[in-house]
């Protein structure tokens, strides 16, 4: 990579130069919030920005640039220097392209190069919270699934704006500043793959959250058997009580020097009957 076909410039050397770029309006205005991947290709240029998602597993910091595309020259847009810095330590990746778009397309295809492995990882994720989900051992187990539901949303929607560059560029084989519309379709061919894993990811996401969902429904149909199963238990002891609650005065039983024992025998034989028949009946 030379400096005669890249150039790392800022956002306001490209307004002090404006007139020097083709559809320097909208370059601009694609600069102004750099906040998703886009291509928007013309018959004198490719005018584009990219906003790579951060990765844990990944050395790559977070990358949000703009570039600008001829046949001759390759301009890379960005004010924080992180471009710089990672094109610094990548140099010897592009030192054999010579043409602006090949270049572009090995930094696109680095920057999903070790992409494979992080979802893995994330695979890798699911499958042990699921089994720690029916282990039971659950902490934070909706605020780890959400959290992986919206970076693989984020993953997704990346994804899917780098499969539409790449067809943006592969489709215009008839301008001289794509050199390499086959590579630029395998490059699609490959995105849309990690993609489709994604996807798979996100479904696997669904399934962990439908059996959380039903292990606590399964939870809460126990706890309502067993209150049910008390309720029951106490309800003909709560008529005895009620029934003999009412002290008339012609109750013989009260009169009786047994009749306390009596009473409390009965409570206890109730209650066995109840439970062998909740027993035979497997409610508990």
């Amino acid at each position: 990579m030379t400096d005669a076909n890249v150039k790392l410039i800022d956002v306001e050397e490209v307004k002090k130069h404006r007139e020097q770029f083709y559809h320097g309006r909208e370059l601009l205005h694609s600069l102004r919030s750099v906040r998703y991947c886009k291509a928007e290709v013309f018959r004198e240029c490719v005018i584009g920005t990219l906003r790579i998602p951060q990765k844990k597993e990944d050395r790559i910091p977070q990358l949000s640039f703009g570039f600008y595309m001829t046949g001759q020259t390759l301009c890379l847009i960005e004010d924080s220097g992180e471009l710089k810095h990672w094109l610094e330590k990548q140099k010897d990746r592009f030192e054999d392209e010579i043409h602006p778009d090949q270049i572009l397309l090995k930094i696109m295809e680095f920057l999903v190069e070790n992409d494979i492995f992080y979802l893995s990882h994330f695979e890798k994720e699911m499958e042990q919270m699921e089994e720690e989900l029916l282990a039971g051992r659950e902490r934070d187990f909706f605020t780890v699934l959400t959290r992986h539901r919206q970076k693989l949303s984020e993953l997704n929607a990346y994804y899917a704006q780098l499969v539409s560059i790449g067809d943006a560029l592969e489709s215009h084989e008839e301008l001289e500043m794509v050199t390499v519309t086959e590579a630029w379709g395998r490059f699609t061919n490959r995105v849309e793959r990690l993609q489709n894993h994604v996807h798979l990811l996100q479904d696997n996401v669904l399934q962990l959250r439908e059996l959380y969902q039903s292990l606590q429904d399964a939870k809460q149909n126990k706890i309502m058997c067993i209150l049910t199963v008390v309720t029951t238990l106490f309800l003909p002891l709560t008529l005895l009580t009620g029934w003999y609650g009412m002290n008339f005065s012609y109750m013989p039983e009260l009169q009786w020097k047994y009749s306390y024992f009596v009473v409390i025998a009965i409570a206890v034989i109730i209650v066995i009957i109840e439970i062998i028949y909740f027993k035979k009946k497997k409610f508990f």
